[in-house]
């Protein structure tokens, strides 16, 4: 199930402007702080060990597998 971009779009923006790159273990743990629900703990997991250079590119990887709403 695909969930809407604004729900992960502060964690991922956050996590980036943090690290200046974007890492599942960097949002997850921003998602966790939160009390994310599991429908976005699934969609940040789905990074898996990527490393993302900008935001845009997590989004479009994450829209490319389905897993957010583009």
């Amino acid at each position: 199930m695909a969930i809407a971009w604004s729900e992960i779009e502060s964690f991922v923006t956050r996590a980036y402007e943090a690290q200046g790159r974007v890492e599942r273990a960097d949002v997850i743990d921003l998602a966790y702080d939160a009390n994310a629900n599991d429908d976005i703990i699934d969609v940040i997991d789905a990074i898996g060990s990527r490393v993302f250079p900008t935001v845009q590119a997590t989004r479009d990887f994450l829209a490319s597998q389905g897993h957010i709403a583009a």
